[in-house]
């Protein structure tokens, strides 16, 4: 990173989007998804590409969307309507439904759906290259919903009547981003390109990260996830908390703080009063104030962890 970028780094510690990549927290905690930009010359090339792929997506995208209403209004309705029903099908057949901000019961469906559906939809327009994660859309599917998008607005000019004008227009539009596409693959690290073509699951990727993990910081960043999406490693997760509670007492790492203690299932504590403490302190995180913070932390963590990073501190 360069001094101009560390400078930037320092007073604005939330990276934009297409400096998620470039960020050391990010690519610590996400090796296998952030570091895909190269150093030198490529990096700016790279940079330019992510910005027209957003700028001609949403052209693409608003175009569309004016001819189907132009032609009859419902029909933009039954196109938005079917294509976020398959997205929301597909990820309830895969078991990926949950998202994976740790809110549980009604109001985790709810926001499950709610985050579901606005990710979807900023994805379609803007072609966010992040939303291509794992616990977001998914590899494979983000790369076929942007090829999706591109055939729906030849069709959506068909329906429109195909005036001369709007062909062209729309092909010079859809050339276009075929091509920065390519042009960003091309440059980026070869490794991560199969990042675009993944078809694993947020669920997988939550576990397939504590188990993988020789790092204490990340394996705790498992608490920050839906219970749901580590479900099936629950013993797993138990034993390492239990093998390793007392050392961390001890030690007391930065993740290991009250807000993480209280998020440790209490059964798994097996000293009584160690076990009272985490019950008193509960008690003071679940008063209004404490749900406030919880839930501003939830929202912050949105921006900074949409793949993985780990920069904002919790509120204390």
């Amino acid at each position: 990173m360069s001094k101009s970028e560390q400078s930037i780094a320092k007073h604005f510690p939330l990276p934009t989007a297409p400096s998620y990549d470039v960020d050391p927290n990010s690519r610590k905690h996400s090796p296998d998804f952030y570091g895909y930009i190269p150093d030198g010359g490529g990096r700016t090339v790279i940079f330019g590409c992510m910005m027209l792929n957003c700028a001609l997506l949403l052209l693409i995208r608003s175009f569309s969307a004016a001819m189907l209403m132009l032609v009859e209004k419902r029909y933009f309705l039954l196109y938005l309507a079917g294509d976020m029903a398959l997205y929301l099908l597909q990820k309830v057949l895969r078991g990926d439904f949950h998202y994976w901000m740790p809110v549980g019961g009604a109001l985790g469906l709810l926001t499950s759906l709610l985050m579901r559906v606005i990710v979807k939809v900023l994805s379609d327009f803007t072609g966010v290259v992040h939303f291509r994660g794992p616990q977001e859309l998914g590899g494979v599917y983000w790369t076929a919903n942007m090829f999706l998008a591109v055939v729906a607005s030849l069709a959506c000019v068909w329906i429109g009547g195909g005036e001369r004008i709007h062909w062209t227009l729309v092909g010079a539009a859809s050339g276009a981003w075929v091509l920065v596409f390519g042009i960003f693959l091309l440059l980026m690290k070869k490794d991560y390109r199969r990042t675009f073509f993944s078809t694993q699951t947020g669920k997988q990727q939550v576990m397939e990260r504590f188990s993988k993990a020789d790092d204490e910081a990340i394996k705790s960043s498992i608490f920050k996830k839906n219970y749901k999406m580590w479900r099936p490693i629950r013993e797993d997760v138990k034993e390492w908390v239990q093998a390793n509670w007392w050392r961390w007492k001890e030690e007391k790492p930065g993740w290991f703080d009250l807000a993480w203690q209280s998020k440790v299932p209490k059964e798994w504590i097996t000293d009584v009063e160690e076990r009272a403490r985490l019950d008193e302190v509960r008690k003071r995180r679940g008063s209004v104030v404490g749900s406030v913070k919880q839930l501003v932390n939830v929202f912050v963590k949105a921006e900074e962890e949409v793949r993985g990073g780990t920069r904002v501190e919790p509120v204390a």
